[in-house]
């Protein structure tokens, strides 16, 4: 075939035979091809807070719920302490509603980019120049041993929220809330501070902001980009259905009106990079203001502002593509693995500038810029290569390299990192020389039908599903010994609908005139994603074998 398919290796279902074909049935069933446990699926299929991870209520919970309720009753003020992305300052949101809901006076403080990331001693310095000793900090604290012995030696009074993976030894009398502690449902900041709050007697007069606490984490989860599975996938799936009637009238105007529906893909390329546009350009605070104002016109006004740093970030952000374009494009080298410097780039602007990078081509990319010290990111293309084992790779091949950074950490897709300027070319030298090996990548299928012998069920199963995303990934599906052939193309034929089970079930093939050439009117073998709208499902087109049939 001229266009070289197929192009994946194919992996089959676990399990051949479906024996349930209602729309629970389904769903259990590729739940089960992909082997998750019975506990998540379990509360995949139903969508309940009262299914939340029981393992949260424990015993360091319980603590950090006594000290919580010390710093309410406490005649001060209580000083919060958040990040400069969309989960730190959701989380930030959902804690400052809570406490002017119960009418307890705060003080809050987010960082900026230049700042950097995390709780640090300044920051207690802060709250205790203005006589505040009971500190919340939430979506750090878990690595932060210099801020835990200066907040005892300042007789400061901190609880720290957090979900990052704890990287050292705790100290005993630690009040922290993470669930890496318990092994736990993964969850974002605002998850954690979310559930939390829900555990306090407190919260039971609270109905009037259970709504908007919801929407909070919601936008948190999806910003942070947690998998989409047990406690997190609850508190998605109720907070989309709770986000189509917004008690946020900044999202309600970012959206222009009150929509039959949001999906995640609207908060995922919409409102996440809104929320993190200001806190790339140094202001984290006009984020916040935003998702608190509760006067309708005035958050007209924050959100026309928001728009015009997006832009703003937009514009800096392309041109610094551009210049790295040039750079690469003259290069006669093609590395691997790439590790760039570049003078003067906005630190906010480096993270999604490596992402971008990363997708066009399709290489892990690491970018950084400074002047003593170098601050950068690194980002995956997401074809299976797990950044931080790509690290402990070089680092096990060159383990001089380990001490050229100042830290390092962040998960498979995404990290950041610092290092000395003069220690760039060393590093440069030993990732750029890293090979990674070639393979061709499988296409993980969940479920095989004989043609488009596909019922109703089916289709609900995959509403049912819904929302997709990382940890739940778009289902694949497989149908044998299909014949394909035009019924209906866009005017470019960009698009190719090949088969129909209704107007708004369609089996298409998209931008590849070779494929639609070779696979019209001849009998295949089909992967196919499926894409679901709201006002339907698309079958998107993926990789095709062909059915080799004896001839008499």
């Amino acid at each position: 075939m001229s266009c070289d398919l197929p192009r994946y290796r194919w992996k089959k279902p676990l399990f051949e035979n479906i024996l349930d074909r209602s729309v629970y049935g389904y769903v259990k069933y590729i739940l089960e091809n992909r082997q998750l446990s019975k506990s998540h699926i379990e509360k995949f299929l139903n969508i309940s807070i009262d299914n939340f991870d029981p393992k949260f209520e424990n015993d360091s919970v319980e603590r950090a719920i006594e000290v919580f309720r010390d710093m309410i009753n406490a005649n001060e003020p209580i000083g919060i302490f958040g990040d400069y992305d969309a989960d730190g300052i959701t989380s930030v949101a959902i804690l400052c509603i809570f406490l002017s809901y119960l009418g307890k006076k705060f003080i809050f403080k987010l960082p900026t980019r230049d700042e950097g990331y995390g709780i640090r001693v300044d920051v207690l310095e802060f709250f205790k120049d203005m006589g505040i000793n009971n500190i919340i900090v939430l979506d750090s604290g878990s690595n932060s041993r210099e801020v835990w012995q200066a907040a005892s030696k300042m007789g400061l009074n901190l609880l720290y929220l957090d979900h990052h993976e704890i990287l050292c030894d705790l100290e005993k009398d630690l009040n922290l809330v993470n669930p890496h502690l318990w092994n736990g449902d993964l969850l974002c900041s605002a998850g954690v501070i979310f559930r939390f709050l829900m555990l306090l007697d407190k919260f039971k007069s609270c109905c009037e902001v259970f709504p908007t606490l919801l929407e909070l984490a919601t936008i948190g989860t999806v910003g942070d980009s947690v998998e989409l599975l047990g406690d997190s996938r609850i508190i998605v799936k109720l907070g989309l259905n709770q986000l189509k009637n917004s008690t946020i009238p900044g999202i309600v105007n970012f959206f222009n009106v009150r929509l039959p529906y949001i999906t995640i893909e609207d908060l995922m390329f919409y409102l996440v990079p809104l929320i993190n546009s200001a806190g790339r350009v140094g202001k984290p605070d006009l984020a916040l203001s935003f998702l608190l104002e509760k006067d309708f016109h005035k958050s007209i006004e924050k959100c026309d502002l928001l728009e015009s740093l997006n832009q703003k970030r937009k514009s800096i952000q392309s041109q610094f593509f551009s210049i790295c374009m040039s750079i690469l494009n003259e290069s006669l080298y093609s590395p691997h693995v790439h590790f760039m410097r570049l003078d003067d780039c906005p630190k906010g602007i480096i993270g999604p500038l490596a992402s971008r990078l990363a997708c066009s081509y399709k290489k892990p990319f690491f970018l950084c810029s400074g002047e003593q010290l170098l601050y950068g990111s690194g980002r995956s293309p997401g074809n299976d290569i797990d950044l931080i084992e790509l690290y402990n790779q070089i680092k096990s091949e060159y383990p001089a390299i380990n001490d050229h950074f100042i830290n390092f950490g962040g998960h498979q897709g995404a990290v950041g990192f610092t290092i000395k300027r003069d220690a760039f070319p060393e590093i440069k030298k030993r990732f750029e020389r890293f090979r990674i090996r070639e393979s061709i990548p499988f296409l993980n299928i969940d479920i095989s039908f004989d043609g488009f012998s596909i019922d109703d069920n089916f289709f609900r199963s995959l509403k049912a599903m819904t929302p997709f995303g990382f940890g739940n990934q778009k289902v694949l599906v497989h149908t044998k010994g299909v014949e394909l052939k035009s019924l209906e193309s866009s005017i470019d034929y960009s698009e190719v609908v090949v088969f129909k089970h209704y107007n708004n079930i369609r089996w298409i093939i998209k931008n590849n005139r070779q494929i639609l050439k070779d696979l019209l009117n001849a009998r295949f073998d089909v992967v196919w994603e499926a894409k679901v709208k709201n006002d339907g499902i698309d079958f998107e087109f993926l990789d095709a074998k062909v059915v080799f049939l004896n001839c008499c």
